[in-house]
């Protein structure tokens, strides 16, 4: 894969991961009969989400918490030239909630709001992941939704990926739950820009998310709640046996969920990426119109589906409004950094 090939697939990723967000955000909270009734009918593109408390004041087309902690992250991964850190995994938490005042503390979820103060506070980033004794913490969804980079630096490469996402998620969700489910999407990612096919990318996410919870249990804490791979399978079910993108959705709603426990978020996103056939369009707003965590799954979908078929798949003329809501996410930039960090592994 050339240089400019590569680079269409990253910024794919970040970018489609981005809009994902920003299309999910009006209607994050809400069920798809309200999504329906609110804004009469499937939403087919960006929308006016600012009335939502979860993107209040948003403009059309802006992000949350979730691709902005994304290209935090991302921006972390390149200033360690590939090799990520648990402190500068820290760090960009830290550097999120102070770059973003928009965002924190109204976006940040149920783990990353107790261990920001934490992590102002001094202490160790290992020994503030590990704490659990609060519902939602360690097992909330953010561990996936900023996981992007942890995949692009090295295309195929399914445990630099694995390893890479642990380093990324220990900081905040040491648990075997969040391992799995930020494994999992890393690898589906690595998997994507070294060109596999829709099968391949869905096997290397069934292999992350196996090795996640490996060393989630030998490492992190074994929290309580189901597993991820069994999910992951019934997603995949669902999208196989349904005629359309909304078929699946509901069916992922139904048996699986769409709240921001990171396994029905992370294997909502797979199977909503399956449905979609991987199309960076139908994917996200296959999140967008799931309901529950809207934001967040359309965003760790489109992380898989902007690997997978490239920045160039998106439609014409969204990436305008995006861009135009969101003037200090510079994912250009990024993107061409990470390419050169990929080639050069």
């Amino acid at each position: 894969m050339n240089h400019e090939q590569l680079y269409d697939r990253i910024l794919g990723c970040l970018v489609t991961a981005g809009m994902g967000d920003a299309i999910g955000a009006p209607s994050e909270a809400m069920s798809r009969a309200e999504i329906l009734e609110k804004f009469g009918g499937p939403i087919d593109t960006f929308l006016d989400g600012g009335e939502n408390a979860y993107a209040y004041g948003n403009l059309v087309g802006e992000v949350t918490d979730d691709a902005s902690q994304m290209y935090e992250m991302a921006k972390a991964v390149i200033a360690c030239g590939g090799k990520l850190t648990v402190e500068a995994a820290a760090q960009a938490l830290v550097t999120w909630s102070e770059r973003y005042p928009k965002y924190f503390p109204r976006n940040a979820g149920p783990t990353t709001s107790y261990v920001i103060n934490e992590l102002k506070a001094g202490k160790d980033p290992i020994a503030t992941g590990l704490v659990g004794h609060v519902y939602g913490r360690g097992t909330s969804n953010g561990a996936a939704m900023r996981v992007a980079a942890a995949g692009l630096c090295r295309p195929g490469d399914l445990d630099y990926a694995v390893r890479t996402a642990v380093t990324m998620t220990a900081p905040s969700h040491g648990t075997q739950h969040a391992y799995a489910g930020a494994c999992c999407i890393a690898s589906g990612i690595a998997a994507a820009i070294g060109g596999a096919g829709l099968y391949g990318v869905l096997k290397a996410c069934l292999y992350g998310a196996e090795e996640g919870e490996r060393i989630g249990r030998a490492e992190a804490r074994t929290a309580s709640g189901p597993r991820l791979q069994p999910k992951l399978l019934q997603a995949v079910e669902c999208a196989l046996s349904s005629r359309s993108v909304e078929e699946a959705g509901q069916k992922i709603e139904d048996l699986i969920g769409n709240d921001g426990s990171i396994q029905p978020s992370v294997a909502a996103a797979v199977g909503l990426f399956a449905a979609a056939e991987g199309d960076p369009a139908r994917t996200i707003l296959g999140g967008a119109n799931i309901g529950g965590d809207t934001d967040t799954i359309a965003c760790i979908a489109g992380m898989l589906a902007g690997a997978y078929a490239g920045f160039s798949a998106l439609p014409e003329g969204w990436y305008a409004t995006f861009k135009n809501a969101n003037p200090t996410l510079d994912f250009e930039s990024a993107a061409e950094r990470l390419t050169v960090i990929a080639q050069n592994a």
